[in-house]
């Protein structure tokens, strides 16, 4: 992947690092939809404040999901 950005136009970086950030836009938001928790826990387990792993892995194979789409 590494190589791919280093062969990008700075536009198409550019264009490529906005597709990248909307893909997660609202990640948090889906991970505590599809678990029936608030946004607010989902975000602390991301950062580390918190355990849960139920909320780890879904926000894991969220991530994942985003990754695929860009490959």
């Amino acid at each position: 992947m590494d190589r791919l950005w280093r062969m990008l136009s700075k536009t198409e970086h550019d264009k490529a690092l906005l597709k990248a950030h909307r893909l997660h836009e609202g990640l948090y938001r889906r991970v505590a939809k599809k678990l029936g928790v608030d946004p607010s826990y989902v975000s602390r387990v991301a950062a580390g404040a918190r355990k849960g792993a139920k909320v780890r892995d879904a926000l894991l194979d969220e991530l994942r999901k985003i990754q695929r789409r860009l490959e």
